[in-house]
């Protein structure tokens, strides 16, 4: 009986993810948000997810580790909500400087529009892989419809795959991330 009512549960969850609302660039707000319109917006998109909230210090401190570009008169504008979106949705896994080379990574050689459009779609393909292989009798990563009958070893394989995961997109986001400058390097800088 709990095994089912498990595999409702996963079940749910896997048709909530399905129904996500993820905006394409051209959906975002087609106006400048003061902080809390940002706030409601991310939060309306991450918390169905079953993402943790975005928070008003959160933004903040977004802003003064230099992840986002400051707000002008207190107003987001589109690019810097998108960015804010993505780290919402990455925060739980990544730290926040991964986060943040990987965005700069992605915006080299092309448009933000392009980038986040791209990352919106990579996620929303993602969601329907993952929904069909639960629903279907697909394989992934090892594990399949029949594994979710027994949750426990689905929930195994997943964590390690997720851990394996995120440790290979933290060395990618190390190797494309610029070198740090030399004290000799500083200083010819500061002179130019």
């Amino acid at each position: 009986m709990a095994v089912m009512a498990d595999q409702t549960i996963f079940s749910d969850y896997l048709a909530r993810l399905q129904r996500a609302n993820l905006p394409r660039w051209t959906d975002l707000p087609q106006f400048d948000l003061y902080m809390d319109q940002v706030v409601q917006f991310v939060n309306d998109i991450v918390v169905p997810l079953g993402l943790g909230e975005l928070t008003a210090t959160m933004v903040n401190n977004y802003v003064k580790k230099g992840v986002i570009h400051a707000p002008e008169k207190k107003k987001y504008q589109r690019g810097q909500v998108a960015n804010i979106l993505i780290i919402a949705m990455l925060k739980p896994v990544f730290a926040l400087d991964t986060i943040a080379a990987g965005i700069n990574y992605q915006l080299r050689n092309r448009q933000a529009a392009q980038a986040y459009d791209a990352f919106i779609l990579a996620f929303i393909g993602a969601v329907q892989q993952v929904n069909s292989d639960f629903t279907g009798e697909v394989t992934i990563n090892k594990v399949n419809r029949e594994d979710t009958v027994n949750i426990q070893s689905a929930m195994v394989n997943l964590a390690i795959n997720a851990v394996l995961e995120k440790l290979l997109v933290e060395m990618m986001a190390k190797a494309v991330a610029p070198l740090p400058l030399t004290p000799k390097a500083k200083k010819k800088a500061a002179k130019a």
